[in-house]
């Protein structure tokens, strides 16, 4: 028998195996990709070295070109994921330049493979046993270790020292030992381990396809289809994708507004797609949902007013989804034959504890419905996973997690659980999070994060898996004259998640930018000069901090924090400290502070409409007022702070508009004219207060703008055909601007669990 070596790492309470190509973290299944894995393990081998960036690439992408971009998400992916079992280290360190560093203290350990040899063939039982039996991942079980029985005779080894055959013998016996054991505990304490409990707790994640042009996703059941919408030269369009051989057809040619979601009949022959369509200029648009072949051919309309995916039973005879109600300030959860008639408010909730724009999701016997809702308890307002009856319309809220936002559920395909797209109160990084509820009990489990919720979720019934949309931003940091931006300076180049909230950035009267980012996968706001030098972190809080603004004569930093479990506003010292909570609202969307330093002005979440609405708050946290009652955006206030400029619902047309609202009393004092665009852009003031400079989207291009507030024509200063700005900010002078530049990269992945389904080496569990 040949002595094949084995090696393992420790480091803190994570214990890596390379022959079992594992990570756990204090004894629990950590889940990596394949190549996030193999670089954490490059990063191991040589701890306290600085591995330069072309060794990683040809030991981990041997005979593959690959970017560097690739690299730098890869340390990403294992710094959020490292990060949120450990927050208080930084195990990755990266060497300007160079490469990256492994900062942690990292044992590595050897061992013989005729040692291990009985371990090796119980191992698998013992492990499964353990994932089954014993399950701190799972967040409120509420259930103690008594009558769990877990063995790791990896660890056994090393804590004992077996050196020599006789010991392995006897490592054997205590092994048959432990089956024995574990076979009795398992049957006489676990019976019948649900399905839910036993997935997604290792998985592998694949790129089935990526273009910064894809807006949405839905899989087939059956696996042989992927529905994707693209965005190109402002025109979303349907496209169809066979799996197998990578072919692309384009379905739907042309959708006159946004995209609202898809999904594929259980039978995957037609896809069913919800728009918001712009059919006449300057009237509301009309939400409609159409179904179209797989095979082709014309779309086909079903129902209007619509604000969410639609849901098809699995007998393929009723439509669920879920529709708002503005006058009533309720939500529905609606129900309708396959022809959008008979139609039937199945649950009806308050708009302030209403259901979310994720629409429904059908258990697989049509018996439930399942749902998120928005679930409020005194002041705090939460999102959860509810339960509704398909025939009584009897709502239940299994979940119980701390989450702020919520959206698509999906059913495991026994029913043993709920898939949910959430993001939990105090994570430190902003993107949406993939958990898994049992059902009925309720358990709530983390899988894993850095998807994009608003970019579809569905599930693949044939292997079990579940696809969805990632987004990476590849970017610049860049300053210019405000006139020129042609000539311009580059400062930081960054990789990030995209995030839903707005990272921001300003300008210190000494000529730095303050700016947040995750460059360690946990949202925190640094300084940096124009030139790259001197970057320095102002806040370390384990959770994140976002949207750094400076009052005007240096003393303050206010910024958004979820630190308290809720995203609020926080003011604190220039230099990060003697933090204060100035608000409690909680969902604080963009928040900026007049030029005297002693008002914040700040987006919320309107407890009736569930719209954000503007409001301001003494610097010290006294006296919140609101004063907008409409749906308002992008809040940036004037240099003389009597005025603040916005985007604002316009009741008379439907829609968003640039508005200047008094900062005093929030009337809307005008709209100015504006080119045509087609989202709401970022803007900021010069320093006069007589002009508004703005970044504006018109199809694929943007473009930035000075708006003159005294009626002159518009003056378009720069235009990026195939890049995006993210950020902008006018600097204390007036003479620059700072702006972030780049793509969004979309990535349509699929989680393909590794577990069983539900069984043992003893064949305990179906």
């Amino acid at each position: 028998m040949s002595n094949k070596t084995l090696t393992f790492f420790k480091f803190d309470d994570f214990y890596l195996d390379i022959d079992e190509r594992r990570l756990t973290f204090q004894e629990q299944p950590v889940p990596l990709t394949p190549k996030a894995f193999q670089t954490l393990v490059v990063l191991l081998r040589n701890h306290g070295k600085v591995v330069e960036k072309e060794y990683f690439l040809n030991e981990v992408w041997a005979d593959t070109f690959v970017e560097e971009s690739t690299l730098a998400q890869n340390i990403l992916t294992l710094r959020k994921t490292l990060s949120r079992l450990k927050n208080d280290k930084e195990f990755i360190v990266t060497v300007p330049r160079r490469g990256y560093q492994f900062a942690g203290e990292v044992q590595e350990i050897l061992g013989d493979e005729e040692i291990f040899v009985v371990e090796k063939r119980t191992r698998t039982h013992l492990i499964a046993e353990q994932r089954e039996i014993h399950d701190s991942l799972d967040t409120n079980s509420g259930s103690t270790n008594s009558g769990k029985i877990t063995v790791n005779f990896r660890q056994l080894f090393l804590k004992n020292g077996f050196s020599s055959r006789r010991n392995a013998i006897f490592a054997g016996l205590l092994a048959l030992l432990a089956c024995t054991i574990g076979y009795f505990a398992a049957f006489g304490f676990r019976g019948n381990q649900s399905f839910a409990e036993s997935q997604f707790r290792n998985f592998r994640t694949d790129t089935i396809v990526a273009d910064a042009d894809i807006r949405n996703s839905a899989i087939s059941p059956n696996g042989k289809y992927l529905a994707v919408v693209q965005v190109k030269n402002g025109i979303q369009s349907l496209y169809l994708r066979q799996i197998e051989n990578g072919n692309t057809v384009e379905t739907v040619p042309r959708i006159n507004g946004k995209f609202i979601g898809a999904v594929f009949s259980p039978r995957s022959e037609q896809i069913y797609y919800s728009v918001n369509e712009t059919l006449e200029p300057n009237k509301p648009a009309v939400s409609t949902l159409y179904k179209v072949s797989v095979l082709g051919g014309a779309s086909q309309k079903i129902l209007h007013n619509i604000d969410s995916p639609a849901a098809i039973s699995p007998d393929e005879s009723r439509l669920a989804f879920v529709r708002h109600n503005s006058e009533s300030k309720e939500t529905a959860l609606i129900v309708t034959d396959m022809e959008g008639r008979n139609e039937r408010s199945l649950a009806v909730r308050q708009s302030e504890s209403g259901f979310t724009n994720g629409g429904g999701a059908w258990s697989p016997d049509g018996k439930l419905l399942s749902a998120t809702v928005f679930q409020r308890e005194n002041s705090r307002v939460s999102a959860q996973v509810a339960v509704v009856n398909a025939e009584s319309g009897e709502q239940k809220i299994v979940s119980h997690e701390n989450w702020t936002s919520a959206g698509q559920t999906l059913w495991l395909k026994d029913g043993s659980g709920i898939l949910a797209v959430a993001y939990a109160a105090k994570s430190p990084s902003l993107n949406d999070e993939l958990w898994v509820v049992s059902y009925p009990e309720g358990k709530s489990r983390f899988i894993a994060d850095g998807i994009n919720g608003n970019y579809g979720v569905s599930l693949n019934a044939a292997t079990n898996s579940v696809v969805a949309v990632e987004s990476n931003k590849f970017a610049c940091f860049l300053t210019a004259p405000v006139n020129n931006l042609f000539k311009n300076t580059h400062v930081l180049t960054t990789i990030s998640d995209e995030c839903p909230l707005p990272f921001g950035a300003d300008w210190t009267n000494d000529g730095r930018i303050v700016y947040s980012a995750t460059d360690d996968g946990n949202a925190d706001i640094f300084t940096i000069s124009e030139d790259g030098s001197e970057r320095k972190q102002l806040t370390s809080d384990a959770s994140a901090e976002i949207s750094p603004k400076l009052s005007a004569d240096g003393r303050f930093l206010i910024f958004m924090s979820n630190r308290t479990g809720q995203m609020d506003v926080w003011r604190a010292d220039a230099n990060g400290t003697n933090t204060k909570q100035l608000t409690t609202n909680g969902n604080v969307k963009d928040s900026v502070i007049s030029p005297d330093g002693e008002t914040v002005f700040y987006l919320a979440q309107d407890s009736e409409g569930m719209v954000e609405t503007l409001w301001r708050v003494s610097i010290n946290g006294e006296n919140p007022t609101k004063l907008t009652d409409r749906m308002t955006r992008s809040p940036r206030i004037s240099p003389d702070g009597k005025t603040i400029a916005c985007y604002i619902s316009n009741p008379e047309i439907n829609s968003m508009m640039l508005a200047l609202v008094s900062a005093e009393t929030g009337e809307v004092l005008k709209y100015p004219a504006t080119p045509q665009n087609d989202d709401i852009p970022f803007l900021d003031w010069s320093k006069d207060g007589e002009n508004l400079f703005v970044v504006l989207r018109r199809g694929k291009p943007q473009s930035f703008w000075k708006l003159p507030l005294n009626g002159s024509q518009p003056v378009r200063i720069r235009e990026w055909e195939n890049d995006a700005v993210f950020r902008l900010a006018i600097s204390r002078n007036g003479e620059r601007v700072f702006y972030e530049v780049g793509n969004q990269l979309n990535s349509v992945v699929q989680f393909q669990s590794l577990d069983s389904d539900g069984r043992t080496g003893f064949g305990l569990y179906k």
